[in-house]
């Protein structure tokens, strides 16, 4: 069992992998989709990771709100009380998301 499942869009990996990194490196256990061994049943895996979670950690990109999975681990998270949703870049939010969602800045402060 994770404490953290990430829920993203593939196309957007390069860009949560940091973020992930960052959060094993201050001890919390994630699951993501890297996790998943060719041959597995995927859908099976995902749903008992999803379910095993403390936490559901979201990652809004353009991608991703057009992702069927990614709205549906979203919404287990909000019906859960365990979504923490990440918004990387503007982008049009699901409607039932759109004020619950933190913008990261994927570029450092000056």
């Amino acid at each position: 069992m994770a404490d953290i499942f990430v829920s993203y869009s593939r196309s957007d990996r390069a860009r949560v992998a940091p973020l992930v990194a960052a959060l094993e490196a201050e001890g919390w256990s994630v699951w993501w989709d890297p996790a998943i061994v060719p041959g597995q049943q995927f859908d099976r895996m995902i749903a008992d990771e999803l379910e095993r979670a403390r936490a559901v950690l979201v990652v809004w990109t353009t991608d991703s709100v057009e992702s069927r999975w990614v709205r549906g681990e979203a919404r287990d998270g909000a019906d859960r009380g365990i979504l923490v949703p990440v918004q990387f870049g503007p982008t049009r939010l699901p409607i039932d998301f759109a004020h619950s969602t933190r913008r990261a800045s994927t570029t450092p402060e000056t």
